[in-house]
């Protein structure tokens, strides 16, 4: 004796939405994670002798 069912089938539901939320999550999480990163160079003292450019002229 076959089942017989009046609800509708179950539709597979798309991966499009669970994708595009995990892609958010990761340029969110990339975002924060390059701005707490520490970029600053020290400064370096540059010394250059100058004396001899303006005695030439």
């Amino acid at each position: 004796m076959p089942r017989t069912s009046f609800a509708a089938p179950k539709r597979r539901k798309s991966p499009l939405p669970t994708i595009l939320i995990a892609l958010l999550v990761l340029l969110i999480g990339g975002v924060i994670y390059l701005s707490m990163k520490d970029t600053e160079v020290p400064q370096q003292r540059i010394e250059q002798d100058v004396t001899n450019e303006a005695l030439a002229k």
